[in-house]
């Protein structure tokens, strides 16, 4: 491939995703099979595998890990290597441009998300902050419905009735872990998760108490 048709295919590329920022994500296509994880890195929970070919929007980057949302399958962290700019802005309907070096990035401030998206051999914009550690609790399956969410550290005993068995999901962030009650003070069947539960089984609309670290 001649230098101008890369750098026309890259300036494609470049505008393709730079028209997506206002749907606060960059879009992407996998390059290879790879483990979508939890958090960014090899440390973290496995949660399922990107198949190479499908198409994910790229949501932030820290380091060589990006966090990808994907239409029918569980959201998590990839290596950034298995990940392409993907033209068309995905959906099945574009081709990857996976021989052209890019980047992701995005920064989380007052004024919500600022995004960036390079193409060629500059240096990758600055990784967001960590995230802070904390647990979030949802009503409902996936992660939907009333919720409430609480730093590492914090504990209780007693939940309050309009959410005492009431239960249904739970986010973590940061490296959180949480155990979980069925009865108040920690007492009665209890269990630890450190990776996310979009569903929670037999702890479903059950849980009493809980420790979060």
């Amino acid at each position: 491939m001649s230098t101008n048709r890369k750098l026309l295919g890259a300036s494609l590329a470049a505008i393709t995703l730079l028209t997506t920022l206002a749907a606060s994500a960059a879009p992407g296509v996998a390059t290879g099979n790879v483990n979508v994880r939890t958090g960014p890195g090899t440390g973290y929970a496995k949660v399922g595998v990107l198949p190479a070919g499908e198409y994910v929007d790229v949501k932030q980057c820290q380091g060589s890990w990006c966090f990808v949302d994907r239409a029918s399958a569980t959201d998590g962290w990839v290596s950034k290597n298995y990940l392409a700019p993907a033209e068309g802005g995905g959906g099945g309907g574009g081709a990857a441009k996976d021989d052209i070096p890019f980047n992701f990035g995005v920064t989380v401030g007052p004024g919500g998300p600022s995004f960036s998206f390079g193409i060629g051999d500059a240096p990758p914009p600055p990784p967001a902050p960590p995230a802070p550690a904390k647990a979030c609790f949802f009503k409902g399956n996936n992660f939907t419905g009333a919720q409430f969410c609480v730093a590492v550290g914090t504990d209780d005993p007693h939940l309050p009735g309009g959410w005492n068995n009431s239960i249904s999901s739970i986010r973590l962030q940061g490296g959180a872990k949480v155990t979980v009650c069925k009865n108040n003070w920690y007492a009665g069947a209890c269990t630890t998760y450190g990776a996310d539960k979009p569903v929670m089984g037999s702890y479903n609309n059950t849980v009493s108490s809980y420790q979060v670290f």
